[in-house]
């Protein structure tokens, strides 16, 4: 049978290196099984991976996608753990933007297939990058804040989700705070503030319990900020660098102030922990309807230059989806 796969043979802007290629396949093996893809996401990580800037790089050409979820279609005469019907992780080795792939059904992961596609094709990458950053990094009781910037993107909204569901209190930062506050402030955000308006004397003031953890996302000015409002002795984590600009620490806070500046990338984390308690909870989350993030468009696969275009779009009001 034959798929469709969006490919690139270069490294370089998404919407301009990537194309629909028709690829043959051959059918499942005695332990394969075949997928159709249900969703896949376009995330930041993507971005990097088809520009050539992420941690780890495919070998080209290479079929793009990282996340998603796919439907099992057929099974090799030997497969045990999987059946017809079941929902499995795009294996993101092969590349999740194709319309179907073979895989050895050992190296899958089966996904609950009674929560909304739409949210759980998102639970591999932003939700425990956010569970891990609340629980590695310092211990947090019912009451303190965490700070974080990129606030308006799916990993804030998963983070601000989670905050509310454990009981911590969040002080969310981004740019053009006024068109972002309300969405926000409805799923349960305590504190918005505009980056340009940022006064961390005030802030300080406002909050009455202590701010121990630090999300950054954006790196440049916005990290600095934060890095001076938070509590003695607590983490800042970088997960991200969305604008590109140099971070210049304030050296008196790490001093005077004892402040942990740290990193954490999930795949790395992932492939030395066993995170089965933690997809447990991501998909318990989004099963109660409790954990998602807003969805801007859902593309055909073959629309992959529209939907590259769409997502390189900082206008966009939520994530990037794909169909078949």
């Amino acid at each position: 049978m034959k798929s469709i796969a969006a490919i690139y043979d270069s490294f370089g802007k998404a919407s301009e290196v990537l194309n629909v290629k028709e690829i043959e396949l051959a059918q499942p093996k005695a332990n394969e099984v075949l997928i159709k893809l249900i969703r896949a996401v376009v995330n930041p990580s993507d971005m990097g991976m088809i520009g050539g800037t992420y941690g780890k790089l495919k070998t080209l050409p290479a079929i793009a996608g990282r996340e998603g979820i796919g439907e099992v279609i057929a099974l090799g005469d030997a497969c045990k753990i999987l059946k017809i019907g079941d929902y499995v992780r795009m294996p993101e080795d092969l590349g999740a933007w194709q319309s179907h792939v073979v895989c050895d059904e050992s190296k899958l992961f089966k996904i609950p297939n009674d929560i909304n596609p739409d949210d759980a094709c998102m639970a591999f990458i932003n939700p425990p990058t956010a569970l891990c950053v609340l629980r590695e990094f310092c211990k947090l009781e019912k009451g303190d804040y965490i700070i974080q910037n990129g606030a308006g993107s799916a990993l804030g909204y998963f983070m601000i989700q989670l905050c509310n569901h454990y009981g911590f209190k969040t002080i969310n930062m981004l740019r053009n705070a006024k068109e972002k506050e309300a969405s926000l402030k409805a799923i349960g955000a305590d504190i918005v503030i505009d980056e340009s308006e940022f006064d961390a004397k005030k802030l300080k003031e406002i909050c009455k319990s202590p701010i121990n953890l630090g999300l950054n996302q954006i790196g440049g000015d916005s990290v600095s900020n934060m890095i001076k409002v938070v509590s003695d002795g607590a983490s800042v984590v970088t997960i991200g660098a969305m604008t590109g600009d140099l971070v210049r620490f304030p050296t008196r806070f790490l001093i005077f102030n004892d402040i942990s500046l740290r990193g954490f990338w999930w795949d790395k984390w992932q492939r030395t922990h066993d995170s089965s308690e933690i997809f447990n909870e991501i998909f318990s989350l989004m099963r109660s309807g409790k954990l998602k993030a807003p969805i801007d468009k859902i593309f055909p696969l073959s629309d992959i230059k529209y939907a590259m275009l769409a997502a390189e779009q900082s206008s966009r009001s939520g994530k990037i989806l794909l169909k078949l």
